[in-house]
């Protein structure tokens, strides 16, 4: 046996803990170890079975697509056939109460076969200690299992009630030892049978705490590119299920050959796949497929899919099928009264990925959510949160009735939304963030998020945990809000987050390789030195702590014209809003820098964050002067000082 485990630790890579500890729980204890329920990333019915089928939180994603990978009735197991049924509460203890460590194998799994269908009339799992001899046999003898038998007594886990936990007393025991034991068995496996093991350990819900898994995806990568679509499409649903491990170039290469065979809804579970992992699709051909998937069936296609299909395409970003994206918009727009509110909420989505809006999309999205935004079951806190993210992105007004910042706003201060925001407290800060961008603001909830304790409690120690949205939030008080008198960030802490989210000021001997972004910077620094005529007028800072770019500041005197050193910034510190000196004699102008990431893709518009650092400006006392990146590009040398000047009052 120690044989087979150092083969195992040799040729698989663990994930959850080590090898040593886990199997050394088949060697039992008397007592043991109170698991902590805080630290155990699982939910408390985590186990898939007829006793849990009506489970508060079901995901009928991976159900969906559960279904379509085993669409043949011969994949989905039959319910186990004891030898002899047990219904009597004195026959269940006379079956448990023996010395099952003198048994064999196959009376161990007899045994457990016996007792399931008790088990599942009577509510009882297998962390009840009369359970205790059976499990100590059958750590005994676990090596001994014929893959029949492997497999029976994973079925019988699946159909017994669940446990409280992964770690629950003798389920970890059991299901660690014959997770150990596939892993070992596997490598003599054909795919089919490997397939048919994962599928009960997702029907078990513990194939991220597993090995098993994990191991099979490993092993199958060298063979991706033999691999047949319906196996292909089941590796990327083991992906969606595990979510731990980015997705193989092999297995993209392999798609990229097989997906054209794919019916819509297989698309979709490999959509899940690249999403779930938070895997790019790098080969453009899969995206336009996808894509085109989408307008051959957008008549029929499952809210599922398509939502499934629609978050890979924005998690993507791919810039190069932006138009045939929005003709798949044109289409989608008139089956969205067919949709549900998530499902037109994700097509609305999809253009912040590629920095392109599709108003009619946006519009629609916002009607069906307004319509049922007090309705907590049709509409939830981060429904409400990525509407915001759509709107502000693109600084789009749907004009609805009512209007929906207002009803979204108020939504964040309903008590029925507690649970929610107790629930899901990053959504709070980002709703805050988009409402702030339309010049809308909550005091009460600003109080609450920039309270030091909560960040704490939400984000971690430390000024690199703290988003950017706080930052915002925080300087948009002294810029915005004068009259509030609530919570603020520490300075230090706020100085030290800064470092975090600014981007540093390039230059011409810079160490660090020139990036087209650096030379746009310094192209603008060049024209603005041509106009100014001083290098000493000229000021490059971190005005504005909340935006990742330092502004040009130059300070001009009204009589003469002239420009002058800035002065009055000695006082401040990096993290400071960095208002100008106040003298009626002086002008002063913050140029920015809009690359391509500030404006929506092929427009000179900026996006809304931009917009609002314009509006923030010039409530600071600066006049703000916007440089398109595609407008100044595309100018002579000998025009672009004409660009800028063109702009100064």
């Amino acid at each position: 046996m120690l044989k087979h485990a150092l083969k195992y630790v040799c040729t698989f890579q663990l994930r959850n803990e080590s090898f040593i500890s886990r199997h050394l729980s088949i060697y039992r204890k008397p007592q043991l170890l109170k698991p902590n329920l805080q630290n155990l990333n699982v939910q408390r019915t985590f186990c898939v079975s007829k006793a849990t089928a009506a489970k508060l939180f079901y995901d009928y994603e991976n159900a969906f697509a559960f279904s379509v990978i085993n669409k043949d009735a011969n994949d989905i197991p039959v319910p186990v056939s004891p030898l002899y049924e047990i219904t009597t509460l004195e026959e269940f203890n006379e079956v448990l109460n023996q010395n099952w460590r003198r048994s064999s194998c196959t009376e161990i799994v007899n045994a457990l076969k016996n007792v399931t269908g008790y088990c599942i009339s009577n509510g009882v799992n297998i962390s009840d200690t009369r359970f205790d001899k059976l499990v100590d046999g059958l750590m005994d003898h676990c090596e001994k299992l014929s893959d029949t038998e492997l497999f029976e007594l994973l079925q019988c886990l699946s159909e017994i009630p669940p446990c409280d936990s992964a770690s629950s007393h003798n389920f970890h025991d059991v299901w660690s030892c014959l997770d150990d034991i596939c892993c070992w068995k596997m490598i003599e496996w054909d795919i089919e049978k490997m397939f048919k093991f994962a599928n009960i350990w997702y029907k078990l819900n513990l194939a991220k705490m597993g090995d098993y898994i994990f191991a099979v995806i490993d092993r199958l990568t060298k063979k991706a590119d033999r691999l047949t679509k319906d196996q292909l499409v089941h590796v990327f649903f083991y992906f969606n299920v595990c979510r731990k491990r980015a997705v193989d170039f092999e297995y993209e290469y392999a798609l990229e050959k097989k997906i054209n065979e794919m019916n819509v809804d297989e698309v979709a579970v490999v959509a899940m796949g690249y999403f779930k992992t938070k895997t790019k699709i790098k080969l453009t051909p899969i995206i336009e497929t996808m894509v085109r998937k989408i307008n051959e069936n957008s008549k029929s296609i499952h809210e599922i899919s398509l939502a499934a299909i629609i978050k890979v395409i924005r998690l993507s970003k791919p810039i190069r099928v932006v138009s045939q994206i929005q003709s798949m918009l044109d289409q989608l727009y008139v089956e969205m009264d067919r949709l549900s509110n998530l499902c037109c909420l994700h097509i609305a989505l999809i253009g912040t990925g590629i920095q392109t809006p599709h108003n009619k999309t946006i519009q629609k999205a916002s009607e069906r959510l307004v319509k049922d935004i007090t309705d907590l079951q049709k509409v939830r806190l981060k429904d409400i949160e990525r509407l915001l993210n759509v709107l502000s992105m693109f600084y789009f007004d749907p004009k609805t009735e009512p209007d929906i910042f207002k009803v979204a706003h108020a939504e964040l201060h309903r008590e029925e939304r507690l649970a929610e925001l107790v629930q899901y407290p990053r959504c709070l800060a980002c709703a805050l963030n988009y409402l702030s961008i339309k010049n809308i603001y909550s005091y009460e909830f600003m109080n609450k998020v920039l309270d030091l304790e909560y960040i704490n409690d939400t984000y971690g120690k430390g000024a690199r945990c703290l988003p950017r949205e706080l930052l915002l939030l925080d300087a948009s008080v002294d810029i915005e809000c004068p009259d509030y008198k609530g919570n603020r960030l520490p300075p230090e802490l706020r100085r030290k987050a800064t470092k975090w989210v600014i981007e540093y000021i390039p230059s011409n001997d810079q160490p660090k390789k020139i990036t087209a972004a650096d030379q746009l910077f310094l192209d603008v620094i060049d024209t603005v030195k041509d106009i100014v005529k001083n290098d000493s007028a000229i000021k490059i800072e971190h005005i504005m702590p909340h935006f990742s770019r330092a502004d040009i500041i130059l300070c001009r005197e009204k009589k003469s014209g002239k420009f002058v050193p800035p002065c009055g910034f000695e006082s401040y510190v990096l993290g400071d809003v960095m208002f100008p000196y106040k003298n009626e004699s002086l002008e002063w102008y913050a140029i920015s820098i809009l690359g391509w990431n500030n404006t929506i893709r092929d427009s000179t518009l900026p996006l809304g964050n931009m917009i609002m650092k314009k509006r923030q400006l010039e409530k600071m006392g600066y006049v703000s002067i916007f440089v398109i990146w595609s407008e100044f590009l595309s100018l002579p040398k000998e025009s672009r000082v004409e660009y800028i000047v063109r702009n100064f009052v």
